[in-house]
């Protein structure tokens, strides 16, 4: 393994998970109405978190057809895996996400994983409707719930020594955390950022892509 010690932080929505969970649980349980917000969302114009709130007024859904639908989702191949890799080489993986533990937690246990840090937004479903909080959001912060790229340096300067931090993302609201990520994996809406603006990184499909990476730059041992 490389001198410099590691650390690697996850994005959830369509990059650990298969599909981008919280806006399906939205278009399901908004009746579609959470579709309208797209557009400004992506212009910039409506924040990440104004965006969340506006769809959690929208939402009517009881926890038990809730879970139901969550039960649906699956991790993107090869998470398991990276995971037992990434602990066998004693490097911390975070999941880092502006979506929300009323899900996140849901699917991970649901597929064993119970002893991952996940930094996220709460949500609690209360009668028939969603309450969100935020306990991760800075005076600062630029409208998103998590500050990716805030909490990636909270972390480095906790740490000792040089770090290498690896970003895996796929989305807008991974944007945040790119001036703190050294090694990026990379796609959809965030490597067509990434492309526009001559950011390098490395392309991938599932986890098997990113471990077959990092063993080759000997970061992971298998």
């Amino acid at each position: 393994m490389s001198e410099s010690r590691c650390a690697i932080f996850c994005d959830f929505d369509g990059t650990l998970a298969r599909r981008d969970v919280g806006y399906h649980l939205y278009n399901r349980f908004t009746g579609g109405r959470c579709n309208e917000l797209i557009p400004d969302w992506k212009a910039g114009t409506l924040s990440t978190r104004d965006c969340l709130l506006k769809e959690a007024a929208m939402f009517r859904g009881e926890p038990d057809e809730v879970f139901a639908f969550l039960d649906t989702f699956e991790l993107n191949p090869g998470f398991v895996e990276f995971a037992a890799l990434a602990t066998r080489c004693n490097i911390p993986l975070h999941i880092i996400s502006d979506g929300l533990d009323v899900y996140i937690n849901h699917i991970l246990t649901r597929h064993g994983i119970n002893d991952i840090p996940v930094i996220c937004n709460h949500a609690r479903l209360v009668d028939g409707g969603m309450v969100l909080e935020f306990p991760y959001d800075d005076p600062h912060n630029t409208g998103g719930g998590v500050c990716k790229g805030d909490r990636i340096a909270e972390y480095r300067r906790g740490q000792k020594g040089p770090l290498t931090i690896i970003f895996i993302g796929d989305g807008l609201s991974d944007i945040g955390a790119l001036p703190q990520t050294d090694i990026l994996f990379a796609k959809k809406d965030l490597a067509r950022y990434c492309d526009r603006r001559n950011i390098p990184y490395t392309a991938f499909d599932t986890f098997h892509d990113i471990t077959g990476e990092l063993v080759a730059r000997s970061l992971f041992v298998p």
